[in-house]
């Protein structure tokens, strides 16, 4: 596939799948939910891409990603739907569940395909135009529900369903694969069976992996519960949407003109480290001074570039410990681990932030610390190891 279309694709992909962020928390106050429902909504989405990431990782890898990738898009589409036509909380909590399990191809699958396709030497420029082109579909889509969610709350999930039939429309004509043979249907691989195959097993991977859980916890708890916050603040969803709108300029910005100029030095556990600890900081001044808003057009934008910067480094970092055959399956793992972090995140953030928020975001701090003294034990193994290699060459 063209890389420009693909890089199109995800812009409107991030725009698709976030058009009901923005209004969910109006959506489930007027179901006359608290707020500790907001995480179990968000964490039981995330469960089902959990278990779903590593299936369909392995079956794209196996047979082609393209099928797989309408299949997910379709019962995406269906499970949106519900939301539209029924206020049935147990019917709701279920449907919200399978449209993780459908959310989870696409995601998986598109982000290995075009690896697959990339130089790795282009890797990491890539990555960082990923991030870019989604951020940029994201920031559309915060403006446009911010405005439509003051008049608008259940309409947009039916907009979000049809948008997500044209989407498939697009993935049908413009997502071109070579070279997957059609042979029987494997065995489904478990998630332990799938790290084994990847040779992913050693202690110093499994650890960085776990990383990425604990910033992930950081970083949805932080992405979601700000609306939250900014909502029971007293704020409506246009001001969110403006809020949403700016972190996504930034966050372009960070992806074209930063981190193709700094990428050489991404791939590095010591840079990640440091990235981890200074965000922890900014967390702790933003969400403790009473200027809240000025807190976060400010401070709170270093925030949003660290995180980018990071994001790319991390699965730079991983990238680089696999093989192209298998990348689909990595990247399904890799999802995995992530989305560990995006099911317990939310569902212990909610019940943190129904107690006060002001405790939500001392937990997110305490998790990117725990990842940092994580990634300086890996640090520290892997100077070791490179210290005996050197000395094994000087003899």
């Amino acid at each position: 596939m063209r890389r420009k279309i693909m890089l199109i694709l995800f812009a409107l992909q991030a725009f698709i799948f976030n058009l009901t962020n923005v209004v969910t928390p109006t959506y489930l106050k007027g179901l006359g939910l608290d707020n500790v429902y907001f995480g179990y909504f968000f964490g039981i989405w995330s469960l089902g891409m959990l278990i779903s990431s590593p299936i369909w990782g392995n079956l794209g890898d196996k047979y082609g990603r393209k099928l797989f990738v309408v299949l997910g898009l379709c019962i995406y589409a269906v499970s949106q739907l519900v939301f539209y036509f029924t206020d049935s909380i147990p019917i709701l909590i279920l449907f919200r569940f399978i449209s993780g399990i459908g959310i989870g191809a696409p995601v998986t699958l598109l982000l290995s395909h075009m690896i697959s396709e990339t130089r790795r030497i282009n890797t990491a420029t890539f990555l960082s135009h990923r991030m870019a082109f989604l951020t940029i579909g994201i920031t559309i889509s915060y403006k446009i529900s911010g405005v439509l969610g003051a008049f608008y709350v259940t309409e947009l999930f039916l907009i979000q369903s049809i948008l997500t039939v044209v989407y498939i429309v697009l993935i049908i004509i413009f997502m071109k694969e070579n070279n997957h043979k059609q042979c029987v249907i494997p065995r489904q691989l478990s998630l332990i069976e799938s790290i084994k195959k990847l040779k992913l097993v050693d202690k110093e991977n499994i650890l960085f992996l776990f990383t990425i859980t604990l910033a992930t916890i950081t970083f949805v708890n932080i992405d979601k519960f700000i609306d939250l916050y900014v909502i029971d603040q007293g704020y409506d969803s246009i001001t969110l949407g403006n809020l949403k709108m700016v972190v996504g300029i930034i966050t372009i910005l960070t992806n074209f003109l930063i981190i193709p100029r700094v990428k050489k030095y991404l791939n590095n556990v010591l840079i990640m480290q440091s990235f981890q600890i200074v965000m922890a900081i900014i967390i702790l001044i933003v969400f403790n001074d009473s200027r809240i808003i000025l807190m976060l057009y400010t401070l709170f934008m270093l925030f949003v570039i660290l995180k980018s910067i990071y994001t790319t480094s991390e699965q730079l970092y991983l990238s680089k410990k696999v093989s192209r055959k298998d990348m689909g399956l990595f990247m399904g793992i890799r999802q995995s681990f992530a989305c560990l972090g995006m099911v317990i995140g939310p569902i212990i953030g909610g019940h943190i932030y129904q107690s006060g928020s002001g405790n939500l975001f001392v937990f997110c701090v305490i998790c990117l610390l725990l990842s940092s003294i994580i990634l300086s034990y890996i640090q520290g193994n892997e100077y070791t190891l490179e210290k005996k290699k050197e000395l094994i060459q000087s003899r």
